[in-house]
């Protein structure tokens, strides 16, 4: 898996607590990302061609990942594609897909593996190999548009004359947050698909930092180059869950105990009434 972010600014600021200084007062940023943002699952054929478009924005404009000239038009597509749900991240006020991801899903039929497979070799591979393979995924194409990053980062310093200005900034600030829809996305389509080791090749400053919100992944071998350097990793969900929620991180709050709650997951209702602080 990519993830064409750049690590340093989406994590800026960023920690597993859920509350930032916004405007000169504590606001949780999990209820305030989501007046600003729709994570929604591109579940029709044109919500899956933004999907491919933005794909083709990242991973052949914006960085030369992928080749544009192997791609039909100013889509970016490929042969895990058949298998994948994907997510998108909507921004409210105009409407444009900011960011997507996708879940590979478990080819049980065809038998082919998931891409991180052919990374791994010797001890690694036999180890991946013996995880459940109708449970195992692999997260891909995790990708926001620096486009949309530079120019809510502009709008700073100009008024458009229509916009709110405090509402515009707001939105600034919450930049470095843009990764916990996606991170949204990604979970609900595990949850559904009952998937249970997420496999992920990342950088390794992502690695560390999404270790700083909670999540933390397993090297699975050494770094390998694919796109750059990269790490195999892979996590088992009911880690990530159970982690999140002893810490109470953000990643909990606004991306897991949600999803858990609305699908009456016993994973949310097997915890301490802690977790329903919101509601009482």
């Amino acid at each position: 898996m990519i993830w064409s972010l750049s690590c340093d600014m989406v994590f800026e600021g960023l920690t597993h607590r859920g509350t930032k200084m916004l405007d000169g007062g504590p606001v949780a940023i999990a209820t305030d990302f989501e007046r600003h943002f729709d994570v929604i699952r591109a579940s029709t054929p044109s919500l899956l061609r933004e999907a491919h478009r933005l794909r083709y924005q990242v991973y052949c404009v914006e960085n030369r990942f992928e080749n544009p000239d192997q791609q039909i038009g100013a889509y970016e597509s490929d042969e895990d594609d058949d298998r994948s749900v994907h997510t998108l991240l909507r921004h409210r006020r105009t409407g444009e897909i900011v960011g997507t991801s996708r879940v590979i899903l478990p080819d049980q039929h065809r038998f082919r593996p998931l891409p991180m497979a052919t990374l791994l070799h010797g001890h690694e591979r036999c180890c991946f190999n013996d995880f459940p393979v109708a449970h195992t995924a692999e997260i891909s194409r995790f990708a926001v548009s620096k486009e949309f990053r530079r120019r809510r980062n502009e709008e700073r310093h100009a008024s458009s004359g229509c916009d709110d200005p405090s509402s515009t900034e707001r939105e600034r600030r919450l930049m470095p947050f843009i990764i916990l829809g996606l991170l949204r996305g990604v979970i609900d389509i595990c949850i559904e698909y009952k998937i249970s080791h997420v496999a992920a090749v990342m950088e390794p400053p992502l690695v560390r930092n999404l270790h700083r919100l909670g999540l933390h992944f397993a090297p699975m071998g050494g770094t390998v180059m694919h796109h750059g350097v990269r790490q195999p990793c892979l996590a088992l969900l009911d880690e990530l869950f159970q982690d999140s929620w002893e810490n109470d991180t953000i990643v909990w709050q606004y991306a897991m105990e949600p999803l858990l709650r609305e699908m009456n997951d016993p994973r949310c209702y097997a915890v301490p009434d802690r977790v329903y602080r919101a509601a009482v």
